[in-house]
């Protein structure tokens, strides 16, 4: 055998993953650890419960949010009574996190709507039956299966798409799920309806009415007050003068009494 035979038939080297890559994916065990343990659901819960009932000691916090998101269809972590504070909760979402809970209730709720692959993998994380998220390692690994199922002859490849198809039937709901998809529908679609103060809208005008009213007969006070003061120094600069020339006539025949004298 040749020296050039024994390059060719030579393994490649497999390609380890870095210390970076293996963080990764431990931190993502441990976060997938953390969700399912019974201390992270008790925060969740009182999470929703302080922001029902003691909002003034209420701080928001993103990672019990996603928590909330991700165990909404999961009935034995999120009970009726705390999902319908978290409906609740949810229902003031804004933006583009109200649109994907929206679509993903929709999706729930009607499975005939999942038509693309897509669309039916979206449904599946939703419904809470795959991780919520992909660690670098896996997603490396899906894109060596494509190629490789690219790579593939044409048997192969009608093979695969057979598989796919079965593995994209639509997933079986369990009772009461599509009942909460259609609730955070519901919640998310519904106007807001605000309720008016009582007797805001007869009062204010009469409000209004009576403090200009008010206002009217102040300034009718102050003018009064002001045109009495007026009249007084008036009066008394008219007295003033009238006495200063009294005593000035009077000074005059003085002087002209002594003068004749």
């Amino acid at each position: 055998m040749s020296s050039s035979d024994t390059e060719a038939t030579a393994p490649k080297p497999v390609k380890r993953n870095t210390g970076a890559q293996i963080k990764q994916a431990n931190r993502e065990k441990q976060r997938i650890f953390r969700e399912g343990s019974i201390e992270t659901q008790q925060h969740a819960h009182t999470y929703l419960t302080t922001w029902n009932c003691d909002k003034s000691s209420w701080k928001f916090n993103k990672a019990r949010q996603l928590w909330i998101i991700r165990h909404l269809y999961d009935s034995s972590r999120m009970p009726l009574d705390m999902f319908e504070i978290a409906v609740r909760y949810l229902a003031e979402s804004m933006g583009k996190l109200r649109d994907t809970l929206l679509e993903d209730a929709q999706l729930v709720a009607n499975p005939t709507m999942a038509v693309t692959d897509e669309q039916k993998a979206q449904r599946t994380r939703v419904l809470g039956l795959m991780p919520s998220h992909v660690t670098k390692g896996d997603a490396k690994m899906q894109k060596r299966a494509k190629a490789s199922a690219k790579a593939e002859d044409a048997k192969d490849e009608k093979d695969e798409e057979a598989k796919k198809e079965e593995s994209v039937q639509p997933v079986e709901v369990e009772v009461g799920t599509r009942e909460r998809a259609e609730r955070i529908i519901d919640a998310l679609t519904k106007p807001k309806v605000v309720e008016p103060v009582v007797g805001d809208s007869d009062e204010k005008p009469a409000k209004k009415r009576k403090s200009d009213e008010k206002e009217s007969k102040s300034d009718k006070k102050a003018k009064k007050e002001k045109s009495e003061k007026k009249d007084k120094k008036e009066k008394k600069e008219k007295k003033d003068k009238k006495d200063k020339k009294d005593k000035s006539e009077k000074k005059d025949k003085k002087d002209k009494s002594k003068s004749k004298e």
